[in-house]
């Protein structure tokens, strides 16, 4: 099926559904009237990225992630929205401790989360990597991978587990590698999209009603991973 194009206004109908809603959108689309939805203290932040694409990946990311909450918190503006870093540089809404984010990156695609419970989420294309550390890890042996997946798949797809499952616990992904106890702990969802990137999120053991849907570009395929 294919990923819905969600517009703004119709957010909160999405809000009052779903526990977890992941936003889709192309870092390419940056315009301007992004850069005027940061506050003085996130314009500050913009400046000390040393590339452009560094800067306007978190100019476009801070303007959507503002855009998407704007008719969920009832501001009048983008702008009217605080949005600090909170433990592990986690992005909170401060005073609004009931409303959970994650945000990842990959290539020019952006992966905005926002839930009524703490989650972690990870997003990656699948191109060439470095797979044997992966493949060789406790997680990945013990990983239910799926038989009619390419192996480059199945390491990323594993990836995004652990990557996912790190931001849900503020933790640095790389030492999970040798631990299985991610499949115990936590309830995952994962999607493929375009056969090329693969989308991953984690909670707790309580089961989460999730959905996915693109900010600007409609009509890509998505499939649900085992």
């Amino acid at each position: 099926t294919s990923i819905i194009l969600c517009l703004f206004e119709v957010i909160p109908l999405y809000w009052e559904a779903y526990v977890v809603i992941t936003f889709l959108a192309d870092l390419r689309t940056y315009c301007p009237a992004h850069y005027e939805d940061l506050d003085n203290n996130e314009k500050e932040q913009e400046q000390k990225f040393k590339t452009e694409y560094f800067k306007k990946r978190f100019t476009i990311s801070r303007s959507l992630l503002k855009r998407i909450l704007q008719p969920v918190l009832g501001a009048d503006n983008p702008s009217d929205i605080l949005l600090r870093k909170g433990k592990g540089g986690r992005v909170i809404v401060p005073g609004r401790p009931g409303i959970y984010i994650s945000l990842s990156y990959s290539g020019h695609l952006t992966a905005i989360s926002i839930g009524k419970q703490k989650i972690g989420c990870d997003i990656e294309e699948v191109r060439p990597v470095k797979t044997r550390k992966i493949e060789t890890s406790p997680v990945f042996i013990h990983y239910n991978c799926s038989k009619d997946r390419a192996p480059l798949q199945q390491v990323i797809h594993a990836w995004t587990l652990i990557e996912s499952y790190a931001k849900l616990h503020d933790k640095n992904p790389y030492p999970l590698l040798n631990s299985c106890a991610l499949f115990r702990n936590a309830n995952f969802v994962s999607y493929c999209i375009d056969n090329h990137v693969i989308l991953s999120l984690a909670s707790g053991k309580i089961q989460f009603t999730h959905t996915l849907v693109w900010l600007d570009t409609p009509g890509t395929e998505k499939s649900y991973l085992p």
